[in-house]
């Protein structure tokens, strides 16, 4: 008990610890009793309550069921129905298991006594009542019945319905007591509460108190011998005897009382030892404030050089190191200007002091001034000459300046620039010179990597030109997927790469998840390039195809190459090429095939078959000629087909010719109307005319294609006939032609691509039209040839209107043959005509057709036989084909006639199925039939060239 005492004594801590360690128990004590009082008296209301609900519940369940029991019996009674039969002992089931739950309940006298009366009723009712009820009922005894009911009126089920009621409200009544209860008991338990909390606060105001007098009246007396002890008294401290921290504080305060007292005689002595001591420091104070004083002007000398060198090495911008080194140099050695000056072409300089006059004669003269000396030793020398007026200042007597002339060599020792420095009213001394040409040497250094870096800019930004001018996307990847660079066209395909830049840092999981969002079936595409970056493409597919939907829809084909540098592998490149056209022209290709076999197929079938029944079967005369004129109907087709084809072809490779001539459009749509209302009885075709003449310089041929083209779609595209107006006016100096019908319109999304070869609108109305998607494209190239514009307007259902505009010319006729011209005809049947053609059939057709036409035909089928004869034939007209057997052409037949003597003047007509009419007119032919052609054709232009002589 001592030693803890003892241990308790010995530390204020642990005193004040203790008794709030008491404090602390006595509270949790008092609250720990409360809590379990409150508990038990919360529990043992809830276990009435819970006792009271149940008994409640169950008494309500067994009134309801046992009610149900009597109005199920009598519903049977009354309607003998099976399910109010199931329904009595379903209830009576529920009831039996609501009593026997009721039975296990605590219970009074009169709840005993209520549930054996109602289990007593109920076994008398199942095993007497209800047997006989049933019995009347089955018999139909209702009278029995009625009178065996009544007897039932005082039963206990009645009783138990009215205690239900009452038990509901005893229920209440108990719990409202059960509340008022709790609420006291609560309550006085607060009251014990409280009054516990504040005996506890009185003992801990009294052990406060304790603790506060016996730590701080100590304390207090120790503060005032301090203070006492501070103003330099001397005295005994009082000796407190207690063993904790204060009794602790007052002993070491005693003790260092003492040793203080003893070391201030100690100090007095050592004080005397230190004042001779601080002389001596003064002296050395002295002479290290001068070694200072060095030290601070080569400190500023050295930010200098660094200055120097910092400027040198943070630019590569040529005139930017230019100014800074001459800038820093003339500060570093304190002269008064500088100038330097690179020798390249543009002779780049920068100056100090110097004005733009001073530097352009400086850079003038430098090839011949004082720069040579310079460039021939490469060795820096000084100048000393009189100062100018404007470097006298207010000095009246003569000053003079010093210069230094330095040369700065690269690596190869040659001069790249030069500097010169000027120093007023003082000479240059010998270590200024050495170190201006130290700092020379840093300067050629810093010119040297300048020089690299404008070689390797230059070859960047022309690496950087050559990527961005190429069509493909270049796109390179580090080994680990990274993409480093990509070029401008990159940049085109992707638009998420666009504000990156053309270097950067995206990692391949990124690009990757951005690439997924602007791909059609991106998984392929992924695939791929993750396959090649990790494994370099061991399968040996490099490439694929895959389309792109954002910013454009483009088709792109990507190939891959891994990239090597002395054998080892550092990254891989992959190139994105657009083959949007390309696919479109394939996608084009099919289409047309298809549509040029069904095109051609169609009238073909239709030739054959009538062909067919005219040659093996017997047929009236008017049959037969409907089938030759359908046979003739679909020949024609074909011959458009074969025509657009053809035209189609010679527009793409820029070998359509046109004869320009002046025409009268007027005449020429009058004539297209006539052929077209020839072919249909459906339509109204009406020309509104404002009267002017419509003179053009075009090709007859050619416009006609246009307008036959245009009239004879406008008719097609409205398949249930109406009117088609063609209007013609001058509008803005343009001729203004329209052609506007009441068919089936285009659809807006159709417009745009309407002029486009091989494209036809995709809608169910029009498939059954046909056509190869040509003609408005030939249409266009042709008015387009004519300086002209079309345009259409249309809407769906209600028809279209295509607007042709001509610039308007001077007026000119078409030059007209008259009388006078046309020389005296010669008699048919005396002119000569040599027909060479190596189609064997078409030479039978030709060579009848003139016959018929009064001429004498000379027929050759090979051209090796008509060179032979061709000299004594002596023909008036030589019709020939260009291609005939394989070692003969046409060519080599007209050749040989324009060498001749005799036949050079003899009129040739061309008739081919190629169009060269441009090598025709170099050898002076004008007529030109291109196959295939009706035969009256060649007879007209043979009448043509005889009227012409």
């Amino acid at each position: 008990m001592d030693k803890l005492s003892s241990y308790y004594k010995k530390s204020i801590t642990r005193q004040f610890m203790s008794f709030m360690l008491l404090a602390l128990v006595l509270i949790l004590c008092g609250a720990g009793f409360v809590l379990w009082s409150t508990v038990n008296i919360i529990q043992d209301y809830e276990d009435k309550s819970k006792i009271n609900r149940e008994k409640q519940e169950l008494v309500s369940d067994i009134a309801n069921h046992a009610n149900q029991i009597i109005l199920r019996t009598r519903g049977y009674y009354v309607y003998q129905t099976e399910f109010e039969y199931n329904q009595i002992f379903s209830e009576k089931a529920v009831l039996d298991e609501a009593m026997a739950a009721f039975k296990q309940l605590s219970l009074n006298d009169t709840e005993q006594e209520l549930i054996t009366s109602i289990e007593d009723f109920f076994t008398q009712f199942f095993n007497e009542v209800l047997p006989q009820g049933i019995a009347f009922a089955n018999a139909n005894d209702y009278a029995s019945l009625r009178s065996f009911i009544s007897a039932e009126a005082d039963n206990p089920v009645n009783d138990l319905l009215d205690y239900s009621q009452r038990f509901e409200k005893t229920v209440q009544k108990i719990a409202s007591d059960e509340n008022a209860k709790l609420v006291t008991g609560l309550t006085y338990q607060g009251g014990i509460f409280i009054g516990y909390i504040l005996l506890v606060l009185i003992l801990s105001i009294f052990i406060t108190r304790k603790i506060a007098t016996d730590i701080g009246h100590p304390l207090g007396q120790l503060t005032k011998q301090a203070s006492r002890f501070a103003e330099g008294e001397m005295f005994q401290v009082d000796y407190v005897k207690r063993e904790d921290e204060i009794g602790g504080l007052s002993r070491a305060f005693n003790e260092m009382m003492t040793q203080i007292q003893s070391k201030e005689e100690e100090l007095l002595s050592q004080n005397e030892e230190l004042q001779a001591q601080q002389d001596e420091l003064q002296a050395q104070q002295e002479e290290l404030h001068s070694a200072m004083e060095q030290m601070e002007r080569n400190e500023q000398y050295l930010e200098k050089r660094n200055l120097l060198v910092q400027s040198l090495s943070n630019t590569l911008d040529k005139q930017e190191l230019l100014g800074s080194i001459i800038r820093h140099i003339v500060k570093i050695v304190g002269y008064d200007k500088g100038l330097i000056v690179m020798m390249n072409a543009q002779h780049d300089y920068a100056s100090v002091g110097v004005s733009d006059k001073g530097a352009a004669q400086f850079i003038r003269t430098i090839d011949d001034g004082l720069i040579m000396r310079a460039a021939q030793t490469k060795e820096p020398y000084q100048i000393k000459r009189a100062c100018v007026e404007s470097e006298q200042g207010y000095h009246e007597q003569q000053m003079y300046a010093s210069e230094l002339v330095i040369p700065i060599l690269n690596a190869e020792d040659e001069m790249v620039a030069c500097m010169m420095l000027t120093k007023l009213g003082q000479p240059i001394a010998k270590h200024e010179q050495i170190e201006i040409v130290g700092m020379a040497r840093q300067v050629s250094l810093a010119f040297d990597k300048l020089a690299l870096y404008e070689v390797s800019e230059r070859q960047r930004q022309m690496t950087s030109d050559m990527l961005n001018t190429i069509q493909e996307g270049v796109q390179l990847l580090d080994l680990e997927g990274r993409t480093l660079q990509i070029n401008k066209k990159m940049s085109e395909f992707f638009g998420f790469l666009e504000p990156l830049g053309e270097t950067m840092d995206l990692p391949l999981d990124e690009f990757l998840s951005q690439l997924s969002s602007n791909v059609v079936e991106p998984e392929m595409l992924r695939s791929f390039i993750v396959e090649w970056v990790s494994d370099g493409g061991l399968n040996e597919i490099n490439w694929m195809n895959y389309e792109i939907t954002e910013p454009d829809r483009r088709y792109i084909q990507i190939y891959c190459e891994p990239l090597y540098r002395e054998g080892v592998k550092f990254g891989t490149l992959l190139v994105h090429r657009d083959i949007t056209k390309e696919y479109e022209v394939d996608r084009m290709k099919s289409e047309f095939v298809s549509t040029v076999s069904h095109e051609l197929r169609t009238p073909l079938a239709s030739v054959l078959g009538f062909a067919e029944l005219l040659l093996h079967r017997e047929l009236k005369p008017e049959r037969q000629r409907k089938y030759v004129s359908t046979i003739h109907q679909e020949a024609r087709r074909l011959t458009t087909l074969i025509n657009d084809f053809l035209d189609l072809q010679r527009m793409e490779s820029g070998k359509q010719t046109y004869d320009m001539k002046p025409i009268s459009l007027t005449t020429l749509i009058n004539e297209v109307i006539e052929l077209q209302r020839i072919g249909t009885t459906v339509h109204e075709i009406v020309w509104e005319s404002d009267g002017t003449s419509m003179i053009l310089m075009a090709d007859q041929d050619k416009m006609q294609q246009v307008f036959t083209n245009l009239l004879s779609n406008a008719i097609k595209y409205s398949p249930e006939g109406g009117r088609i107006t063609i209007s013609s006016r001058i509008e803005a100096g343009q001729h203004v032609i329209s052609i506007q019908d009441e068919g089936l319109g285009i659809p807006d999304n159709a417009l745009p691509k309407l002029f486009n070869k091989f494209y036809r609108v995709d809608n169910s109305d029009r498939r059954e039209i046909g056509g190869t998607g040509l003609g408005l494209a030939i249409v266009k190239e042709i008015i387009t040839r004519h300086r002209g514009t079309i345009e259409v307007d249309s809407k769906l259902g209600e028809g279209s209107t295509f607007t042709i505009r001509f610039p308007v010319q001077e007026s000119q006729q078409p030059r007209m043959e008259a009388d006078g011209d046309v020389q005296e005809q010669l008699p048919e049947s005396s002119i000569d005509v040599m027909l060479i053609e190596n189609d064997y059939n078409l030479s039978i057709m030709l060579r009848d057709e003139l016959q018929a036409s009064g001429f004498r035909v000379h027929l050759y089928t090979q051209g090796q036989k008509a060179l032979e004869e061709i000299e004594e034939l002596a023909p008036d007209i030589v019709v020939i084909d260009l291609m005939l057997e394989p070692d003969t052409s046409g060519w080599q037949v007209i050749e040989q006639m324009k060498k001749s003597e005799s036949l050079q003047n003899t009129p040739i007509i061309i008739s081919s199925a190629f169009d060269e009419k441009d090598k025709a007119a170099q050898w002076g032919i004008r007529e030109f039939l291109v196959k295939p052609y009706l035969p009256g054709r060649l007879t007209a232009t043979i009448h043509q060239i005889l009227r012409k002589g």
